[in-house]
């Protein structure tokens, strides 16, 4: 099923820019980015790699979207205690196939981005420490790992950047950003900060 999504949504963004034919891979996406990132919160290093159109990129106004895989990995909070066990330690590490939905505000070489991000949970494992207090003449710890779908989720996302131009063809891009990602299914939600390091083509 996410393997299906995945190629919907290729597809469809295949499809949209298709009328364009002189350069096929530029007027698909114009813009490569590799990314780091970190929850505001405890959390780990994560990462991903991501590919966008830019519409209108020569305009004061200019439009994002594409393709963007994104590695996160969150540290959370205790789980409510049951009557016999209790839930801490727990960990959460998955990956989104994500589509920014983005406004962007061009001042030269400088930019604004203001928008969001439409999600899917691609796979992911949750491990936490469990207390079992069921044998009350000796507590057993168990650290539990279990595989964990993010599901669907929304998110909005802000960020500056800057285009640094390398030569004729090619732009240096550098945009930090902060944003969040709701995730429905599983009542679940992260706040990180990420940098993007790639290239614009012209």
């Amino acid at each position: 099923m996410k393997l299906k999504l995945v190629t919907i949504a290729i597809l469809l963004l295949n499809g949209a820019f298709a009328q364009e034919k002189e350069q096929p891979l530029k007027n698909l996406f114009n813009e490569f980015h590799a990314s780091v990132n970190h929850p505001l919160g405890n959390g780990f290093l994560g990462g991903g790699l991501g590919a966008n159109r830019i519409f209108r990129p020569d305009k004061v106004f200019s439009f994002r979207t594409g393709l963007d895989f994104q590695f996160f990995h969150v540290w959370g909070n205790a789980a409510d205690p049951s009557h016999y066990s209790s839930t801490k330690d727990v960990r959460w590490a998955y990956a989104d196939l994500i589509i920014p939905i983005v406004m962007r505000f061009n001042i030269k070489y400088v930019f604004i981005e203001l928008g969001g991000n439409l999600g899917v949970g691609i796979a992911g494992q949750q491990r936490a420490t469990v207390t079992d207090f069921s044998n009350y003449q000796s507590f057993v710890v168990t650290n539990t790992k279990d595989s964990w779908s993010s599901g669907f989720s929304i998110g909005p996302m802000f960020g500056v950047g800057t285009l640094i131009p390398l030569n004729e063809k090619m732009d240096l891009l550098i945009r930090p950003d902060i944003g969040a990602s709701v995730h429905f299914r599983q009542e679940f939600s992260n706040f990180y900060a990420r940098l993007c390091i790639g290239i614009h083509l012209k």
